[in-house]
């Protein structure tokens, strides 16, 4: 059977990634270097399909991706390259948030509110799988969790 996918075949590696989130987060520069115009990343993270929502997702190849197809975070919307969510996620990301993930339980997202981003990487599938879906959003809240004790000078609210 063949397969033509136009989002896939990247692969890097967790630090990389946040390398590439980090480049984001500045606004299209890493440390002291300039990777994308600022106006560039401005277009990519912001709505592209207006008051269109993103529909549930469903999968074409039931043993790489399990129905319905989710990617934890609330996403609606769509900039150039990931969906935004517009809602903030309980215990987790703020409303504007950007995400995605890959075909083998993979996801990123970056907060641009609150200046965080964060990859996780697994190799299972199926996509969606219940487990996977379990362990990003218990790293999301052990994320912004250990972020809200860092912020209170080391105090849990």
């Amino acid at each position: 059977m063949r397969f033509y996918s136009g989002g896939g075949g990247l692969y890097s590696t967790a630090s990389d990634y946040l390398k590439f989130e980090r480049m984001l987060l500045g606004g299209g520069r890493l440390d002291s270097r300039r990777v994308l115009q600022s106006e560039t990343v401005a277009q990519m993270t912001c709505n592209q399909i207006g008051h269109l929502t993103l529909p549930e997702m469903r999968s074409f190849v039931p043993q790489f991706a399990k129905d319905p197809v989710r990617i934890p975070g609330s996403l609606d919307k769509f900039g150039l390259g990931f969906a935004i969510n517009t809602k903030p996620v309980e215990g987790g990301r703020s409303a504007g948030s950007l995400a995605w993930g890959g075909i083998y339980n993979t996801f990123f997202w970056i907060d641009p509110a609150r200046r965080i981003c964060a990859v996780i990487l697994m190799q299972i599938l199926p996509f969606s799988d219940d487990a996977a879906i379990s362990a990003v959003e218990n790293f999301e809240r052990a994320v912004y969790g250990t972020s809200a004790a860092v912020n209170s000078g080391g105090r849990n609210n």
